[in-house]
């Protein structure tokens, strides 16, 4: 497999392939493509293209592994996205096999990553209600796609990448909660009604101008559709508690980018999904504090606790819809913002 972060050796690779004319030396800039991914951007006189490639241990503090292969799951998730929301995906370009790799369309120079503007308080219901309908409308298509059922029947790398490190992580250090995260993974696992991302996340959005880039379909599967929607909405609910003064609008924001989803799906009763991903959202929500991939910008021990009383209260209270989950948080991180009193 050839290393794309030499320069030499991508520049060589490029050129036998007749990506970039032989006499042009395109410019190549590292875009840190998270954890999990090599990725690069390539431009020449005549376009920009971004290279993607499967490392096989992840870039995090912990020893994780996953099997490289994922990359042409990811490659076959981004072409279903194409034929079905075809203007909120980049153009699929080609896959690599032997190397682990594929390119697509570069996304335009300025585009954002939505995750990096919920975190500066612009929040933009627009974008949030296109992103859910773009969701509804995939698990909508692929529940009634047998082609796609056998495409994605694989559920390892979602295992690996989420199962293992968020949900069961979590349940070794919170073994009153085991019993409960086994029957939610079991679930996760054995109900399988669509095809789900797997990290449908706002670090996987690039906004640019009217235009939106949906990413990163590495852990696409055949599975339950409340994961994609608990996954989605727990980011909105993290940045509540890490912008307490906006805390409002965030979770306004997650209770109307559910509400949209759930308007439009077609293939399952929609009460009980909510209730489904409740439960999820709430694992995953106290994952992210004391799974294997914390999130970066909860560094505070006050929010960690926050987190994990409110998950628990999430569960222990049986919550079912996300207008309680709201009620709930909203309370809590009110009554974290108020001055201490305390002599």
């Amino acid at each position: 497999m050839i290393d794309i972060t030499d320069e030499t050796v991508l520049r060589r690779y490029l050129k036998d392939r007749l990506l970039v004319p032989a006499d042009e030396e395109p410019r190549i800039v590292d875009l840190k493509g998270g954890v999990s991914c090599q990725v690069l951007l390539v431009e020449t006189r005549r376009e920009s293209f971004v290279l993607k490639q499967a490392c096989p241990k992840l870039r995090v503090q912990e020893d994780w592994f996953s099997d490289m292969t994922r990359v042409k799951i990811e490659q076959d998730a981004l072409r279903y996205y194409q034929k079905v929301v075809p203007d909120l995906v980049p153009h699929f370009l080609f896959y690599d096999e032997e190397n682990y790799l594929f390119a697509m369309e570069a996304a335009p120079a300025g585009a954002r990553m939505w995750k990096d503007l919920l975190l500066r308080g612009s929040i933009d219901f627009s974008i949030a209600l296109r992103i859910a309908s773009a969701l509804a409308k995939v698990h909508n298509a692929a529940a009634a796609d047998q082609d796609a059922w056998r495409t994605f029947a694989d559920q390892k790398i979602f295992i690996e990448l989420r199962i293992d490190p968020y949900l069961r992580r979590t349940a070794t250090r919170h073994p009153s909660l085991k019993k409960r995260i086994d029957r939610e993974v079991e679930r996760l696992l054995e109900n399988r009604q669509t095809l789900v991302h797997g990290d449908y996340s706002p670090k996987n959005v690039l906004v640019a101008d009217d235009r939106l880039f949906i990413l990163d379909f590495e852990v696409a599967h055949i599975g339950d559709p409340s994961f994609d929607l608990a996954f989605l909405t727990n980011h909105f609910l993290l940045k509540a508690v890490k912008n307490k003064e906006w805390a409002p609008a965030y979770l306004a924001l997650m209770q109307s980018t559910a509400r949209a989803y759930l308007k439009e799906i077609l293939f399952t009763q929609a009460d009980r999904l909510e209730a489904d991903t409740i439960r999820t959202l709430a694992l995953l929500f106290l994952a992210r504090v004391d799974g294997k991939s914390p999130a970066e910008y909860i560094t505070d021990d006050a929010d960690k606790g926050l987190i994990r009383t409110l998950s628990y209260q999430i569960l222990g209270d049986g919550l079912s819809t996300f207008d309680q989950v709201a009620t709930l948080a909203c309370d809590a991180l009110r009554a974290a913002r108020a001055p201490s009193h305390d002599a």
